[in-house]
């Protein structure tokens, strides 16, 4: 799986591309359920991208732990397949704190980026560390058993408890390995998974001590937020359940930049790219998209 891949769009058109940085699962393929999200006229089409986790990519690819090095990466691909600005960045999910933190770094670069659209991204900080293990596996096994039943791959009902260890550093940045072939077959995406979401639960509370991801940012950001608060996971914390309804009553989910727009969604964060709202989905991105004459 290329882990940059064009979803919809005019490729030679001159309006800035939008990138849309993959969710807590690694897979940016939920957006590729999106009906079209610009105008019909091929010479006004918006390029749309989408981009995953390269640890479906490559064996040897290592996940980065911090949101500082995975988007200072990201940001790297994105040039190495548009060298110059101007970009729109969006993501659902952690994809949006991940875009946030892609959309300073560019800042510093000297490129401009015209819009960064959040999905429903909370900003993170104060979201609280684990109190325990226990707690760290509940979150990380609630997640994968939310977003691997709607991959649709094959392989989940016979993985086995061996594939159960979160927390296997062969997968991480420190880790070395000298497997010859490096491409990643179809029936490893779910231990994969696994991995990349306990690491993307790690980024997400390690910055919650106090790291603001969008300090700086002068990009105009519109946030999709959902209007109905899912049921917290089994097994958390009551400081992780009272922070979760905190964010959620703030309109703004946290974040503190300038220029800064809220539409609501009636949904619940998970099924955001189900079939019941994608086409609600698909309006509201365009209707974003629609005032972005760049």
């Amino acid at each position: 799986m290329e882990s940059i891949f064009h979803i919809q769009g005019n490729l030679d058109s001159e309006l800035a591309p939008l990138f849309l940085i993959h969710a807590v699962s690694g897979f940016a393929t939920p957006y590729m359920a999106l009906g079209p999200l610009t105008s019909d006229d091929p010479t006004r089409s918006r390029p749309i991208y989408g981009l995953s986790c390269p640890i479906y990519e490559s064996k040897s690819y290592k996940i980065p732990l911090s949101f500082e090095k995975v988007a200072r990466e990201y940001v790297d691909r994105i040039r190495a397949e548009r060298p110059e600005g101007p970009y729109m960045l969006g993501g659902w999910s952690m994809g949006g704190m991940i875009a946030v933190k892609m959309a300073c770094i560019l800042q510093e670069q000297g490129q401009e980026v015209v819009h960064v659209v959040l999905i429903d991204s909370t900003n993170p900080q104060g979201c609280p560390w684990f109190v325990d293990e226990d707690e760290r596996s509940a979150i990380a096994e609630y997640t994968f058993e939310a977003y691997s039943k709607r991959t649709g791959l094959p392989g989940l009902e016979d993985m086995s408890d061996d594939e159960d260890d979160f927390h296997d550093s062969d997968y991480y940045s420190d880790s070395d390995s000298d497997d010859q072939d490096d491409d990643v077959d179809i029936m490893e995406y779910l231990p994969r998974m696994r991995k990349h979401i306990v690491n993307s639960w790690d980024m997400i509370t390690r910055a919650g001590q106090g790291y603001y991801l969008g300090e700086g940012l002068t990009s105009p950001v519109t946030l999709v937020k959902c209007t109905e608060l899912s049921a917290p996971p089994p097994g958390i914390s009551q400081k992780r359940t009272k922070a979760i309804q905190e964010v959620f009553n703030d309109d703004r989910a946290g974040w503190k930049m300038e220029h800064f727009n809220s539409i609501p969604m009636d949904a619940q964060h998970d099924f955001m790219f189900d079939d019941e709202h994608i086409s609600t989905m698909t309006q509201t991105l365009r209707g974003i998209l629609a005032g972005i004459d760049r």
